[in-house]
């Protein structure tokens, strides 16, 4: 379970928020196996506010350049070498890096999971199978104001403010032009169970199939 040079194989996932992103990669480490995977949340790699001297007010989470790239670089260099990593946390909450670390040990499969995933060039010579979840707009919304307010605890107002002024003007800049560049695009069919916003599971095994397919032709699953 390597890629052709013997080093860890490593999948970036990306696609539009609450496009599922996460949701296929806890499934995809289950039909891999905990053992063998090792997951990477970009989110983590998010400057700190300290980074910004104290001017905050124009930071554009959505635009790439709000993540410390040169750091993922490293630790995704170091996962491939063997090296166990100390990723950052992000807390949503307060809107800032935590101080709290996740140890993320070497795995043979290498799971990095975000929006700009597939939008850093910097990051593109160490990726050896790019993922493009397309989900519908309408749902993405509805998944994001849904985990905002219930889960961050924010005003319904403010999440679609943001959305409206930098998520969405950023995921046609940024993340939906990797489109076009990934290995494979996976659908999202926008039709979960009613009152749910998640893929139902006869949805997600849809979604599934075509990686687990490739990966499997690659000998990884």
């Amino acid at each position: 379970m390597q890629s052709k040079d013997g080093r860890p194989f490593v999948i970036a996932l990306s696609g539009g928020s609450g496009s599922g992103k996460s949701t296929v990669v806890d499934a995809l480490v289950e039909r891999i196996g905990a053992d063998r995977a090792a997951v990477i949340s970009e989110d983590g790699y998010y400057w700190p506010l300290s980074h910004y001297d104290g001017v905050v007010d124009a930071i554009d989470y959505d635009d790439p350049a709000a993540k410390e790239v040169l750091r993922l670089y490293r630790d995704i260099e170091h996962l491939k070498r063997g090296e166990a990593i100390d990723m950052p946390v992000y807390d949503y909450k307060a809107h800032d890096r935590s101080t709290a670390v996740c140890r993320v040990e070497p795995a043979p499969v290498i799971l990095l999971e975000g929006i700009h995933a597939l939008s850093m060039p910097q990051l593109m010579p160490l990726i050896d199978f790019r993922i493009y979840v397309d989900t519908p707009d309408d749902l993405r919304l509805a998944r994001r104001l849904r985990r905002d307010v219930l889960e961050r605890g924010r005003d319904v107002d403010d999440v679609l403010a943001q959305y409206l002024g930098t998520v969405r003007p950023a995921h046609y800049r940024f993340t939906f032009p990797a489109k076009f560049q990934a290995d494979l695009v996976i659908a999202d069919e926008g039709l979960p169970a009613y009152g749910d916003v998640k893929p139902s599971e006869a949805a997600l095994e849809r979604m599934l199939a075509p990686i687990l397919e490739r990966l499997s032709s690659y000998g990884l699953v």
